[in-house]
C-alpha cells in the first residue's frame, strides 16, 4: 500500500504532459510533521503541489465509502481536515479548501449501490446458452439465475 504513490508516479513518467505532476503524485503521502511516505520528507521538503493534493486527497478518502469506512459527510471530513492542519496536512491549502467550500464551490455526489434480488428468475432463451453449459448445468441454472443480486445505483 505504502508504495502506490511512487508505482503510479513511475507508470505515468513517461508521459511528457504529466511531468510537472510528479511529485505531487509521488509525495502526495508525505506528512508535515515527517511522518509520511515514501521518503519521509518533512515541512517545507514536500512540494507545494504534494501538499495540496495531499488535502484534496484526504478530503476525496473522508467522502468516500471505502471497505474500511462509511463516508464522512463534508462537513464532518472538513473538522477531521482542520484537525490535520500543522501535523500531516498544510494549513494553507487546509484554509483555501475551507475557503472554496465555504463558498458553494465543492458538490458531493453520492450514489448509493443497493443490491436486490430478483423477485421472479428469468429464464434465458435456450439459443442463447452454449450447447455443453445446457448439458451439464440445466439443473443449476433456475437456481444461478435467482441468486444473481441486481444492482441499483440511486442518487443520494
Amino acid at each position: 500500500m505504502k508504495t502506490h504513490t511512487t508505482k503510479g508516479a513511475n507508470i505515468l513518467r513517461p508521459v511528457t504532459q504529466l511531468a510537472e505532476m510528479l511529485p505531487g503524485i509521488e509525495l502526495h503521502h508525505e506528512a508535515l510533521d515527517g511522518r509520511g511516505y515514501p521518503y519521509g520528507l518533512e515541512g517545507d521538503q514536500i512540494p507545494l503541489l504534494a501538499r495540496v493534493i495531499a488535502v484534496a486527497d484526504t478530503f476525496d478518502a473522508l467522502t468516500t465509502n471505502r471497505p474500511y469506512q462509511h463516508a464522512h459527510t463534508p462537513e464532518e471530513a472538513l473538522k477531521i481536515i482542520q484537525n490535520l492542519a500543522g501535523k500531516r496536512l498544510d494549513p494553507e491549502p487546509v484554509a483555501a479548501l475551507l475557503a472554496v467550500y465555504g463558498r458553494g464551490e465543492i458538490r458531493i455526489q453520492r450514489i448509493a449501490i443497493r443490491r436486490t434480488v430478483a423477485a421472479e428468475p428469468v429464464a434465458e432463451p435456450a439459443a442463447s446458452i452454449p450447447a455443453a453449459a445446457t448439458a451439464a448445468s440445466a439443473s443449476a441454472l433456475p437456481a444461478a439465475i435467482e441468486a444473481v443480486a441486481a444492482l441499483e445505483r440511486t442518487r443520494v
